[in-house]
């Protein structure tokens, strides 16, 4: 199976390709006042405005670089009561595709209800790799604010 990795404060992290829309270079982003901190702006995706989460500070509490291997990666995600939708997750050198096999992929020893989207986790030449779920990114509160029930699951 495939997984694009991606890098964060030296730690090593993959995305199932399966979960992965797109992988577009940077782009001007719109920023949103009052917004919470890790979202980093919205996109023209296509004609389109796109969320973008900055994983950087998501998961680090700093911003995301902003270097040659950079990429927004665009993800689908289920929100309840609405059809399937999208949002830009910017990250860090983003630039490897990975052949991984699933089932090898084990429990990461460590329940963190405070980071839900951290999944289990697989060893290779280079060290520890650990699963992302972009579904469980966002909380209930943040799918409200970004994909509100009232905009007709657009």
């Amino acid at each position: 199976m495939l997984f694009l990795q991606f890098i964060i404060d030296k730690t090593r992290y993959v995305l199932a390709a399966g979960n992965i829309i797109e992988v577009v270079p940077l782009v001007p982003l719109q920023i949103q006042p009052n917004a919470p901190a890790y979202i980093a702006g919205l996109m023209n995706y296509r004609g389109k405005s796109l969320p973008v989460i900055d994983m950087g500070r998501l998961f680090a509490g700093h911003d995301t670089a902003l270097r040659l291997s950079s990429r927004i990666v665009v993800v689908k995600l289920s929100v309840p009561s609405q059809k399937v939708r999208h949002i830009g997750l910017l990250l860090e050198k983003a630039t490897e595709i990975l052949t991984l096999e699933e089932t090898e992929f084990a429990e990461s020893g460590l329940e963190n209800p405070q980071a839900p989207y951290l999944g289990k986790i697989i060893m290779d030449r280079q060290g520890m790799l650990q699963l992302i779920s972009p579904q469980n990114i966002l909380s209930a509160m943040d799918l409200e604010l970004l994909f509100p029930a009232s905009d007709g699951g657009q």
